[in-house]
């Protein structure tokens, strides 16, 4: 199916691309400047705006912004210009900003109103150091200020300022992430001091590495409401090893961390951005790392780092990588200074200038940017939110349709293959009754879009909730829904060991679970997190219970796979236990259970650390017939479900 609003959201990106490539000189009876982006008296929600345009003047070569609204050091900011377009930043001061645009004796008046942003989700800077409190982060650059607040300031405001352009270039506003601000307009720069030395570190594997760090920030900078950007103090590139130890890239959940590596590169000020992604020094590789696919230049560092860095800030708000070779969740990273800039300069790799079109400028193409938009982290305003909306993704009965459902209005349901986005559908605005219901056609997605019946869907509602469904898991069976949970839980501090519990408070947590009411599911991933308050979502251990209702004692087996670690118990017995800090997968364990006739309970203990937390559960006889557990208890057979078959009419083609 492709909904009229993906349409849409195609066409506008090509013939945005296609219309920046046209853009010439303007006629001679054009004004001396012309904005392409921005109006007078534009209310904009961040305070660094990127100002395109046109000058007439085809010999012009200089832009700049005065901000006479501001007394700031960025009260004036000089811009590029190429072949008579200009980009420049400015920035605003909260309230109304009167700006001067000025190419030679050329004046624009502009108005641009600045109105911060209100939103409780924020995007938090973290600069971490070794328990040496060491802040120097490694460069070539003789007495180098080590300006690291000044550096990440100014990157934290360009990385929400191309969120911001880009997407309103998709027809989606200037939606983009809130920052903690100070009464100067400067980003918060958190310094944090770690627990060990460098070398610790240096030696763990990166995804231990991550774990460790963002445990020691979880109770200092909580990420309930917070994504954390980290950057590591003690990245070190290592001549001997040609290897940089303690860098890293990687977000998820509420932390990215990125290595400093290469921030020797990055701006210090608003007004070094533009000449920092045109700065030709070569970066000698024999003492230092060069993070720049082969480009071996600081702007190319700059903007393979920087782009990074968004990229991995990305992942925190739920973006998977995808296929499209300048988004940012791809490579589009290292054409991340294209947004600023008209050219990239020379490099180990271009002799020459290269002079690119818009359309080869990084972006969120529309695959991305509207899984973007529900995002609570893209919303301008704080609002209140229903962490309980209920969404199903199932078969109908002769598996020829995907059915996606929610109590919420859908906003997004996306395809992703091997951990790329592929593909993604929207509800049509012309059919309001798809914002409640779609029906997919599953013999289109596998033929002309999936290529695979090896697949994972993505639905988003407006409440900026994601349920996850894999097709391994909508072919496998039903699983075990309407859990109850309770409402006590235990601090999970030591991630190398379960919680202790009695054999009495193991009842107590099954009778406080079973006098809840049952949280309803659909789908195969029993999600914990809506289930527990938000200061209630780290490091704690949570617990579910069913009741199963056998008319006889039997056998039967159970599969489950856990974020993180589990536990079983079957009326008090203790049937499976998995420690582990582990994403949740379908069927990773498999393991048997001895029913009695009546009432069995059945509880599992699902202990959470950082980011994702739930189970899957399901049940076979012991012929490996799928049982259903219905609300009520009863275990039923469930029919088999059929294995997917092209339609007739394709058969005979």
């Amino acid at each position: 199916m492709r909904s009229a609003v993906v349409t849409v959201l195609v066409l506008a990106f090509l013939s945005c691309a296609a219309a920046a490539e046209q853009q010439a000189a303007p006629p001679a009876d054009q004004p001396a400047i012309r904005l392409a982006n921005y109006k007078d008296g534009e209310v904009i929600r961040y305070p660094v705006p990127l100002i395109r345009g046109a000058l007439a003047d085809p010999h012009a070569d200089s832009i700049s912004a005065v901000n006479t609204t501001s007394n700031r050091d960025t009260r004036e900011m000089r811009g590029l210009v190429h072949k008579s377009q200009f980009k420049v930043l400015a920035e605003l001061v909260p309230g109304v900003n009167k700006l001067l645009l000025r190419s030679g004796k050329n004046e624009l008046p502009l108005t641009l109103e600045y109105k911060p942003q209100t939103n409780s989700y924020f995007v938090r800077a973290v600069y971490l150091t070794d328990n040496t409190g060491n802040t120097a982060y490694q460069t070539p650059i003789e007495k180098d200020p080590q300006d690291y607040a000044a550096k990440l300031d100014t990157l934290m405001k360009i990385l929400q300022t191309f969120t911001a352009e880009r997407l309103n270039d998709l027809g989606f506003g200037r939606l983009t992430f809130n920052l903690e601000l100070d009464e100067q307009g400067k980003v918060k720069v958190h310094l944090f001091k770690c627990a060990d030395a460098a070398e610790k570190y240096y030696q763990m594997p990166d995804q231990n590495w991550y774990g460790n760090i963002a445990g020691q920030l979880e109770k200092p900078f909580p990420t309930a409401k917070a994504k954390n950007l980290v950057v590591a103090a003690y990245t070190r590139y290592d001549p001997a090893l040609k290897k940089a130890k303690g860098h890293t890239a990687l977000g998820g959940g509420g932390q990215a961390l990125f290595g400093s590596g290469n921030m020797f590169t990055w701006p210090s000020r608003l007004a070094d951005v533009q000449p920092a992604f045109m700065n030709a020094t070569r970066i000698d590789t024999a003492k230092m790392m060069s993070d720049s696919v082969g480009r071996h230049t600081f702007w190319a560092a700059a903007s393979t780092t920087i782009g990074a860095c968004l990229h991995e800030l990305a992942h925190t708000f739920g973006l998977p990588h995808s296929k499209e070779p300048l988004d940012i969740m791809t490579r589009g990273i290292d054409q991340f200074n294209r947004a600023f800039t008209f050219m990239d300069p020379v490099s180990a790799r271009n002799k020459n200038e290269i002079v690119f079109p818009e359309s080869r400028v990084a972006c969120f193409p529309p695959i991305s940017a509207a899984a973007l938009t529900p995002c609570r982290w893209l919303a301008p305003d704080d609002r209140t939110y229903d962490d309980r909306a209920r969404m199903s993704i199932t078969l109908d009965p002769q598996c020829r349709s995907l059915i996606v459902a929610s109590d919420k209005d859908i906003r997004y349901v996306g395809f992703d293959v091997n951990g790329d986005a592929v593909h993604f559908a929207a509800p049509d605005p012309q059919k309001p009754e798809q914002a409640r219901r779609m029906s997919l056609d599953l013999a289109a997605l596998l033929k002309d879009r999936l290529k695979t019946e090896e697949f994972n869907i993505r639905v988003i509602n407006d409440q900026g909730v994601t349920k996850h469904e894999s097709s391994r898991a909508l072919f496998s069976g039903p699983f075990v829904q309407s859990w109850r949970f309770a409402s006590l839980t235990e601090p999970w501090r030591n991630t190398n060991a379960f919680v202790q519990l009695s054999a009495d408070r193991i009842k107590e947590l099954e009778r406080n679970a079973l006098s809840a009411q049952p949280a309803p599911a659909a789908g195969s991933f029993v999600d914990f997190l809506p289930q527990f308050p938000e200061n209630q979502r780290a490091y704690v251990a949570g617990y579910a219970a069913r009741v199963i209702k056998s008319d006889k004692a039997r056998q039967l087996k159970l599969f489950t796979g856990s974020d993180d670690a589990l536990r079983v118990w079957l009326n008090g017995k203790l049937l499976k236990e998995v420690l582990a800090l582990r994403a949740a997968t379908l069927d990773a364990d498999a393991f048997p259970a001895e029913l009695q006739a009546g009432d069995n309970t059945l509880l599992v203990e699902v202990s959470q650390g950082l980011g994702g937390w739930g189970l899957f559960l399901r049940l076979e006889d012991m012929d490996g017939k799928h049982l259903r557990l219905e609300d009520n208890g009863a275990l039923t057979e469930a029919p088999a479900i059929p294995k997917f078959a092209p339609r007739q009419e394709e058969k005979k083609k």
